[in-house]
């Protein structure tokens, strides 16, 4: 098997990425374009690993490589929060694209390579990483609606009764809002990609403000990096180019509420006929304008969405899991996984 690796920001796709990801049946959030822009004028230094048997694309995995003297690979990508940044096959041929993925990056980055680190490693991925050597810790699930209804009130029908009758009360006020302008759908052309970013990146600033970096295992990375572990969690923001690729695609939808002109909120979803993912949200805090309830107002619109098109489950990615339970949504935990020199391949 071989393994090419490819850095997006610079090189062209590969021969039989698309074909892949079509196979695969991968929403928008893997194509190849997107993954491009995610990284427009960005700090992070992409990675992407293909591997081949001949000429067919077996799988493929999404990285940063962290540091300049000792390296780290971090297995993540912008905007993926629902999983691991893989695509693999199951069982033993997954574990030994794994395996050869890290005897590959140790050939090609030498003794520069301290290790491997897995991020959003779900339970049935776990043993394709997990080894002796290997640290595990739990980090911050995801979550997903089995979507069972065929209407957004069928659903509303399930929840509590103070939900039920909360969500109601601001479904009803949003709806009769004369100054508030709602606009769904795919391939947008009226929105302006730059103030997206905009208003994503004050959002993201936020919540991070609120809640605090991640929780690796500080003294494995910390040694692994020879850095602060803080730096390790660095935050990836999402540019203007991202958005731009994004809400022009038509397996993307783009929810927006306007007050006049002045954009409140936004919600992207990356569509998909079974397993559509609710992805970036960003909406202006109530101090400065923006409406705690469009929040809410967005979920009964995606599941009205997934409900519609007969999607099996709708993923909603990591945060905020209290409100999401009181929706509907199942917790899957998931764990970092990090393994150190010694200990890959």
């Amino acid at each position: 098997m071989r393994f090419d690796f490819l850095q997006p920001d610079r090189d062209p796709e590969p021969p039989g990425w698309e074909s892949f990801r079509r196979d695969r049946d991968l929403t928008a959030v893997w194509s190849y374009e997107v993954i491009r822009a995610s990284f427009d004028g960005s700090w992070a230094r992409p990675l992407l690993c293909v591997a081949r048997e001949g000429e067919r694309v077996a799988g493929f995995l999404g990285a940063l490589l962290l540091g300049r003297g000792p390296l780290l690979l971090d297995v993540r990508l912008p905007a993926h929060s629902n999983g691991p940044t893989w695509c693999l096959p199951d069982g033993a041929e997954g574990r030994a694209i794994i395996r050869g993925f890290e005897r590959a990056a140790a050939a090609e980055f030498g003794r520069r390579l301290a290790g491997v680190v897995y991020r959003m490693v779900t339970e049935p991925a776990l043993p394709l990483v997990a080894r002796r050597g290997a640290v595990v810790r739990r980090s911050p699930g995801t979550t997903r609606l089995p979507v069972r209804w065929t209407t957004s009130d069928e659903w509303i029908a399930t929840l509590s009764r103070n939900r039920r009758s909360t969500l109601r009360r601001q479904l009803k006020r949003i709806a009769q809002d004369r100054t508030l302008r709602v606009a769904e759908g795919s391939a947008r052309t009226d929105l302006d990609p730059a103030e997206l970013a905009e208003l994503h990146e004050r959002h993201a600033a936020r919540v991070t403000s609120r809640t605090g970096p991640g929780n690796p295992p500080a003294g494995l990375l910390t040694r692994l990096l020879a850095r602060p572990a803080a730096a390790f969690d660095r935050r990836l923001t999402l540019p203007a180019a991202y958005f731009a690729e994004l809400i022009r695609r038509d397996d993307v939808r783009t929810l927006s509420y306007h007050q006049d002109e002045r954009l409140l909120a936004f919600a992207i979803v990356y569509d998909h006929p079974v397993t559509p993912m609710y992805g970036p949200w960003a909406a202006l805090p109530a101090d400065e304008g923006g409406r705690k309830d469009l929040y809410f107002d967005s979920y009964a619109r995606i599941i009205a969405h997934a409900a519609a098109g007969r999607a099996g489950l709708l993923f909603a990615g990591r945060g905020f899991v209290d409100v999401k339970t009181s929706l509907g949504f199942e917790y899957l935990p998931m764990s970092l996984v990090a393994v150190p020199r010694w200990a890959i391949g």
